[in-house]
Formats: C-alpha cells, sequence, structure tokens
C-alpha cells in the first residue's frame, strides 16, 4: 500500500484526484478507522521478550484481543494458554486493564475475558459468511507491535471453509502479533478473528508453524457471536467427537466407509456399525471423508447430528439407509485395543473368500480356541451385530477395534473344506515382545531368495534426500514390515553397518532404514525430513505393510526416534527407545483405533533409571497403549537386531 502511495505524488498534484490507488488508499484507512478503537493489546501478567529465531511459545509475549462486547474482549489460547486465567489489557490510549477468563471455545482455541472500567468501542458488524469470496479484500488488524498505533497488513480472502470449516483463510501477513486481531473487509465489515488453527493435512498440529507463511486463518466472527452468550455464561466448548474411524487411509478423497466404532462413543451408543457408508450428515450430502470431516469438525460437544448411512444387510444381497442420532462428546472412554492373536497370510485370499491365518501367538485367544496356521476365518458375531462375512484382515481389524479386550466373539472358520465356529475371549496385545512361535516370513517368488544372509543392503535416492541412506530388504515380492532405526549420532551411515541387519530383516520378513545425522554429533529436527523421504524412496522399491511401521532409536537417537514417530502419527504401530524411557517433554496421546503404539523401553537397570522406565511404563498403559520393557542385556553387544524386526513383525497382530 506504501509503494501504491507514493507512485503518483511523483506525477505532479494535477494527477492525485483521478489517481485510483489513492482511492483504495482512503477505503482501506476507513475500514481500519471502523474497527480500531475495538482493537486492544493483551498482555500476559510477567511480560517476556518474543522468542526469536523460529521458536512461538504461547503466553510468552504480547498479542492483540478485539472488544465485542460492553467489558468483553475476545483473544486466543496462544494468548492466554489453558493454565492462565488473568492478562493486561492496554488501550490505545495507554491505559491498562486487568482481564479475566470468562469462557474457552477450546475448538476454535479462542478466549472471552471479562474486563472492568472498559471503554465502549463501536459496535462490530460482521461480514455475512455466505457472502466472502475469494479474492476480495482482507485486511489484518492488530496491536501486538504498539498498544498506541494498530499495525495493519493487507491480502486477500483466499479460501472461505479452511480448518474443517472453521476458518477464512487469507494472505494477509498473520503472526502471534496480531492473532485475536480482526481480520476485516474493505467495508470495515469484521469477516474474523485471527488465529492460528492446525493445518493438520500438511502435518502442523498447533497453527504456529505457518507464521509468515503467506498462510494465516481467521474464525468467522458470525460463528463466534453465535456462542458468544455461552462463553459470556463461563462454559468452556469443547471440539465434538464422533468416536469412529475410516477403512481408507486418504483422509481428504477416500470413501466415507466406517472401519471402526470406538467403544462408548457416541457413535457406538447412536448404532453405527463397521461397514456403514456415510451418506448424508444433517442433511448435507457426504460423498467423501473431507465431506463428513467438514460437517463433524465445526460441531461442538454437546451438539447432536443426524447422520444417514447406507448399511449392508447380512449376506450382502442389498443395503438399506439408516438414519441415526449421535450426541457429540468431549472424551471418548479410555480405549485399549483388543486382538484374537494371530497374524494373516500374505499372498493371495482363500479362493472361498476370508482371511488365511498365518500365525498363532502362543497361549493367546486364537491358540487357546484352537485355531491353527491356514485356517481360513470366513465370519465374525459380535454381540448384537449380525454375523459379518470377513472380506480381508481390514474387515476383522476394524470389527476389533469396536471391542475391548475380554469381550466374547464367535468366529466362523474353513479347515480342510469343512465349516466350523468357534468361541473366544479377545484379549489385551502382550506388552513383551514373545520369544518363540514367531511367524515365519513368505520368500515370495523372488530369486535371490534364500540363507539368512540374502538380505540386500540398498541405497535410497530421491531428489529430495541430499545423500543416499542405507536400508537392508528381504528378499521376497510381499509387503514387509519396515524398522527406522536411529543409532547414535554419527553422521552418514556406511554400508558396513546395515549387514548385521541382513540376518534379522530375512529372518522376520522386515526392511530396515538406517537414516544418518546430519551433525556427527547430535540428532535434531532438522533430520525428520530426511527420514520421512528415505520411507517414501524405500515405497519406490518394495511395498511396505501400513499396519507394521516401527521407529527405534538408541541413546540420544531414541528421543528423535520418539520425534520421527510423533510426526508419523497414525502410520506408526510402534516405538522403541534403547537405553531410554519417554523424552522429557514427550506427550503421550490417548490410544485410538486410528492412533495405537506398542511401545519398549529400556533396557531397565536397578535403581532410579528403572523407577523410571516402569513410570513411563504407567503412563503408556493409562494412555491405552501397550509397554514393555526391554531385557538388561539387549543392547550389550551392538543394537538387539533380532529382537526389533521381531518386534515389527508382530505390530500387524489381530
Amino acid at each position: 500500500a506504501a509503494f501504491l502511495a507514493v507512485t503518483p505524488l511523483l506525477a505532479g498534484p494535477a494527477t492525485l484526484a483521478a489517481e485510483p490507488t489513492l482511492a483504495e488508499e482512503r477505503a482501506w484507512q476507513a475500514a481500519v478507522a471502523r474497527v480500531e478503537s475495538a482493537v486492544v493489546r493483551i498482555e500476559p501478567l510477567a511480560l517476556s521478550a518474543l522468542t526469536t529465531a523460529g521458536e512461538v511459545r504461547a503466553g510468552q509475549g504480547p498479542s492483540t484481543g478485539l472488544v465485542v462486547a460492553p467489558g468483553r474482549v475476545l483473544t486466543t489460547e496462544f494468548a492466554i494458554p489453558e493454565d492462565v486465567a488473568d492478562a493486561i489489557i492496554v488501550l490505545a490510549d495507554g491505559g491498562r486493564r486487568a482481564g479475566r477468563v470468562r469462557g474457552r471455545d477450546r475448538s476454535r482455541g479462542m478466549v472471552l475475558l471479562a474486563v472492568e472500567d472498559l471503554p465502549v468501542a463501536p459496535p462490530l458488524e460482521p461480514a455475512p459468511r455466505a457472502d466472502l469470496e475469494p479474492g476480495q479484500w482482507a485486511i489484518a488488524v492488530g496491536r501486538g507491535w504498539s498498544a498506541t498505533q494498530a499495525s495493519v497488513a493487507l491480502g486477500i480472502v483466499s479460501a472461505t471453509h479452511r480448518a474443517w470449516g472453521k476458518a477464512i483463510q487469507t494472505d494477509a501477513a498473520v503472526s502471534p502479533l496480531n492473532y485475536g486481531g480482526p481480520m476485516i473487509d474493505i467495508s470495515g465489515r469484521v469477516i474474523g478473528v485471527l488465529a492460528p488453527l492446525p493445518a493438520d493435512t500438511a502435518g502442523m498440529a498447533d497453527g504456529t508453524e505457518l507464521y509468515d507463511a503467506g498462510i494465516g486463518f481467521a474464525v468467522p466472527l458470525e460463528d463466534l457471536l453465535a456462542v458468544l452468550p455461552r462463553l459470556d455464561r463461563g462454559e468452556s466448548l469443547a471440539p465434538g467427537i464422533l468416536g469412529i474411524g475410516y477403512r481408507g487411509r486418504d483422509a481428504i478423497n477416500g470413501t466415507p466407509l466406517i472401519a471402526t466404532v470406538q467403544p462408548g462413543s457416541p457413535a457406538a451408543r447412536a448404532g453405527f456399525e463397521p461397514g456403514d457408508r456415510l451418506v448424508a450428515i444433517d442433511g448435507r450430502p457426504v460423498t467423501r471423508i473431507a465431506d463428513a470431516r467438514h460437517a463433524i469438525s465445526p460441531r461442538y460437544a454437546g451438539d447432536t447430528l443426524t447422520v444417514e448411512v447406507e448399511r449392508t444387510m447380512a449376506g450382502g444381497s442389498q443395503a438399506s439407509r439408516v438414519t441415526l442420532e449421535a450426541t457429540l462428546a468431549e472424551k471418548l472412554p479410555p480405549w485399549r485395543r483388543a486382538i484374537l492373536g494371530l497374524a494373516a497370510a500374505g499372498g493371495q485370499p482363500p479362493p472361498d473368500g476370508g482371511i488365511t491365518i498365518g500365525w498363532v501367538l502362543p497361549d493367546g485367544p486364537a491358540d487357546q480356541a484352537g485355531l491353527r496356521p491356514g485356517d481360513a476365518m470366513i465370519t465374525i458375531q459380535h454381540g448384537s451385530i449380525p454375523v459379518t462375512p470377513l472380506a480381508g484382515p481390514e474387515t476383522l481389524a476394524g470389527m476389533l477395534a469396536g471391542m475391548s479386550p475380554g469381550e466374547r466373539v464367535q468366529i466362523g472358520y474353513r479347515r480342510d473344506a469343512v465349516e466350523s465356529t468357534v468361541g473366544l475371549v479377545t484379549a489385551a496385545p502382550p506388552d513383551e515382545v514373545p520369544a518363540a512361535g514367531l511367524p515365519a516370513p513368505a520368500a515370495g517368488d523372488d530369486p535371490l531368495a534364500g540363507p539368512l544372509d540374502a538380505g540386500r543392503v540398498v541405497r535410497l535416492e530421491a531428489a529430495e534426500l541430499a545423500e543416499p541412506t542405507v536400508a537392508v530388504l528381504p528378499p521376497g515380492t510381499e509387503p514387509v514390515g519396515l524398522l527406522i532405526w536411529l543409532s547414535p549420532p554419527h553422521g552418514r551411515v556406511a554400508e558396513s553397518e546395515a549387514a548385521e541387519w541382513k540376518a534379522a530383516a530375512v529372518r522376520h520378513g522386515v526392511a530396515v532404514i538406517l537414516p544418518g545425522s546430519a551433525e556427527p554429533a547430535t540428532w535434531s529436527r532438522s533430520d525428520i525430513p530426511t527420514v520421512l523421504r528415505s520411507i517414501a524412496a524405500l515405497n519406490g522399491q518394495r511395498r511396505v505393510d501400513p499396519a507394521r511401521i516401527g521407529v527405534a532409536g538408541a541413546g540420544a537417537g531414541a528421543a528423535c526416534a520418539w520425534l520421527v514417530a510423533e510426526r508419523l502419527g497414525p502410520a506408526v504401530s510402534g516405538v522403541a527407545l534403547i537405553e531410554s524411557g519417554l523424552p522429557r517433554l514427550a506427550t503421550v496421546a490417548e490410544a485410538a483405533p486410528e492412533r495405537e503404539w506398542w511401545v519398549l523401553l529400556g533396557p531397565g537397570r536397578t535403581g532410579e533409571a528403572t523407577l523410571q522406565f516402569e513410570a513411563d511404563r504407567s503412563q503408556l498403559h493409562k494412555a491405552g497403549h501397550a509397554a514393555g520393557l526391554l531385557p538388561d542385556n539387549a543392547a550389550a553387544n551392538g543394537p538387539p537386531t533380532d529382537l526389533l524386526c521381531r518386534w515389527v513383525s508382530l505390530l500387524g497382530i489381530l
């Protein structure tokens, strides 16, 4: 805007009146003037300097707020985190007021503050959300830099339904200093309140990663005014959870086919079943997973949804439409995965349908019920759900995800062309890695299949990799489990280091990636993209079983392994931390059907270290994850290659 304003001055006063850029400049200034007195500065009670060098921390510096009603200011949870109840409000004239949290919208990261003796600001006019279109002017206003002078950033509306329907997107500069300030249109109407919302499809968990990226979000003022009375009553509005998981891994364009219904969830209470296909939510058609997420994500806990599903009747001959009503919950009951104690065989499914059993866990439910490798499971029945044909391992996994350990199921199976039924009781996954009775990998038709040293050491190359990564591939063509091993940092990994992994990789049918650290003495977050690119490069050479991906590390590599697992999220099924417990700042998310880890810790030692491992194990168990302690001598002679590859081979246990 400054450049546009200076250009006509060079042409002389006679041209000023006709110059259109001056008219635009005056319109921008008039729009800002319309809301400026409602924009205030927010300071934490103990104000510290803003962190620089790319590290942005909530509650550590000044931000912005917007007066939305007499004595009421909206700001963001970035300015007022969950553990903070008070803040200082600084007015344009330098006056200071005390603000106290009145209510929170935790779904959108907004906070309502009550402020005494707050001067009356002119009423705000919300820009109707229905009128917003990409390409129209968007002006971001803040007071983080200075309480006495508002900062202004100019851009356009670049999208109208981002953050799964919660936000308007803009390319105007949005930063921690103007979070909580208004984004207005060219008339001065308030489009929304600027906020750091997560971009989860891009792997960004809190939204501050987009700082200075040309992507900013504003929560529509219309939406906030609709819940303002609830916030003013002191409510804390939480995101609403339905409790379903989808069969497809494409979170955008995948078919909205339900794979899992979490026990005790709103979906379970409403009567949703695995295999249901979402058709409409509150009358809005649903054709892909993104449609469902756009319909559910903006809703709050306590809201009721009317959902139409298409359900295939028993026998699979016809489908019917079923209408269900579910009241969304704030939290789901603790979940622990239920298993039968078996693994599906690789290769082609049985010609008559079902799942061929490839391996049975010794003393597990399937073993105790008499099921054996080679049996073909053809049906499952649980509770009031009708007998369900088992089309493949995904169907069985979806059914098990809707159960808890200790529930009884009926399995129909075929052995030597004779069909039978057996009852068994589901169990929790094992904490420790069993030492015997493990599944044997299929060699497939790879001409290199042979003795245990037949594994191949390869270099994974990709345009995005500055240096190829070393990996070990077992023989065969079947999908393999994947282990990502982060050794103590020492820079580039030599191919000779991969040799010790070959026998274990072949024995258990597991591929092993051995990334090197960029710095010889330390792992850092900058190494994580290299790990992710190496996985993509491996997929170009060998198919990976998505149910059997584990990340392991030793020493300093253990902390990086945890960070890699957090970055991969639901794609990872297990994390092993050798000579280490949980990282000091680790966040243990509650287990859910779409995210459940088998964690190994240790090896344990006597004294304080063992006590810490036990405390970490207890924390993981409370969150619903399987957690085992490694034996004392697990890493005595280098990396425990056989134990870790054995562990990865079991990650997909059903």
